[in-house]
C-alpha cells in the first residue's frame, strides 16, 4: 500500500516536467499549422528562413533539447517536408 501511494505521489510530479510551457500562440505556429505535409519552401516563401529553426532527421536520431517558446520550429523529413510546427 506505501508503495502505491509513493506511485501516486511521483508520477504526477515527474510527467509535470515534460509539458512545455509555450503554446502554438507563443510563436505565431498556428498560423503555418496548414503547411504540415508541405515542403519547407513553402514556410520558406511566406517567413524568413532566420526566423525559424528547422529539425532535420540525423542518421543516429539526435535532436536539440534547447527550448525558446517564442521560437519557430519546424520538423521536417528527409525529404524536407513539414512534418510538425510548433514552438520551442
Amino acid at each position: 500500500m506505501v508503495r502505491i501511494r509513493a506511485w501516486l505521489i511521483l508520477v504526477p510530479g515527474l510527467l509535470s516536467a515534460c509539458v512545455t510551457s509555450g503554446g502554438l500562440s507563443d510563436c505565431g505556429a498556428e498560423a503555418y499549422q496548414s503547411l504540415v505535409g508541405q515542403p519547407l519552401s513553402a514556410l520558406e516563401a511566406q517567413r524568413p528562413a532566420e526566423d525559424f529553426k528547422v529539425d532535420r532527421p540525423t542518421p543516429d536520431g539526435t535532436v536539440t533539447l534547447e527550448e525558446f517558446p517564442d521560437r519557430l520550429r519546424v520538423t521536417v523529413d528527409g525529404q524536407d517536408r513539414i512534418l510538425n510546427v510548433f514552438c520551442g
